[in-house]
């Protein structure tokens, strides 16, 4: 904690172009942070196929309004 004290006494000691330059790379930094946890790896998955014992046919527009609805 004493070296983030130093490091903020630091930065408050140097004039404001520089200050504004040390936020430009810390947002730099957070967004490319940001980039690279924000990438969703696809994960895999298994499909089982089973029998109703009769062939069943949906709607698939009325099936997807109807969650959209709720």
């Amino acid at each position: 904690m004493l070296d983030f004290q130093q490091t903020v006494q630091q930065i408050q000691q140097v004039s404001v172009a520089e200050r504004i330059h040390v936020i430009e790379l810390i947002l730099q930094s957070v967004k490319h942070d940001i980039n690279t946890s924000l990438t969703i790896k696809p994960r895999e998955f298994v499909i089982r196929k089973f029998s109703l014992g009769t062939e069943v046919h949906v709607d698939r527009d009325k099936l997807y309004a109807e969650r959209i609805s709720l």
